[in-house]
């Protein structure tokens, strides 16, 4: 289990992030990242690979590839925005979560090497899975869930700026385009409201301006 986090939660994103990129569609990726990770998690899938060199490999291979898969979608520029993105490794990371969850809450052991030697380090077959269940629920959302926290704050952030190549407003602009407040005597006091009713009613009483 330990192998399966060190790959998709440091080694995958770390090859992303170091320039080994492609051209991802986001859900294609998610897809496969979620589904071959899920695959490789149920019982008979891992203890045949665990029985086989070959097969362990290629469970090894196929996670790592899919998850380099999934991160190129999410750090690549896309026309998805950083929001989706960040919902795109939520939903990854919740999915991914069952099987963990499923590991920790199991009132038997269903999850087991055929070699394992739990014994050794004084636990149980049940405690030992517990132990890898609570690592796969708890250490690989650290990561998923700061990436995505950092997608939804840059996707927050850029909602504010100022568009690309607009002008600022000019001191002499109309007042019927510039929605600043100003002293309207058709109201009492000072609103912060579109002015063109305003400046309508100063061209039929310029005494207003």
């Amino acid at each position: 289990m330990a192998q399966h986090l060190l790959l998709i939660a440091v080694g995958a994103p770390l090859l992303v992030l170091g320039g080994v990129k492609k051209h991802s569609a986001p859900v294609l990726a998610w897809t496969m990242f979620v589904g071959i990770f899920l695959f490789w998690h149920w019982p008979a899938a891992f203890r045949g690979a665990a029985q086989h060199p070959p097969a362990e490999l290629l469970e090894l291979a196929s996670i790592l590839a899919c998850a380099w898969y999934f991160w190129a979608a999410v750090f690549s520029q896309s026309k998805w925005t950083d929001g989706a993105r960040a919902l795109m490794v939520m939903t990854a990371a919740v999915l991914t979560d069952l099987p963990g969850v499923v590991m920790l809450f199991s009132p038997r052991a269903i999850c087991t090497m055929p070699s394992e030697d739990a014994a050794r380090f004084g636990l149980s077959p049940l405690s030992d899975q517990q132990l890898a269940g609570l690592l796969m629920w708890v250490a690989a959302n650290v990561v998923f869930f700061a990436i995505a926290t950092w997608l939804f704050a840059r996707w927050i952030g850029g909602a504010f700026e100022r568009p690309s190549g607009s002008a600022p407003v000019a001191a002499n602009e109309p007042g019927w385009r510039r929605p600043l407040a100003r002293y309207c005597p058709k109201r009492s006091g000072y609103r912060l409201r579109h002015r063109r009713s305003c400046h309508h009613s100063a061209l039929r009483n310029p005494a207003w301006v």
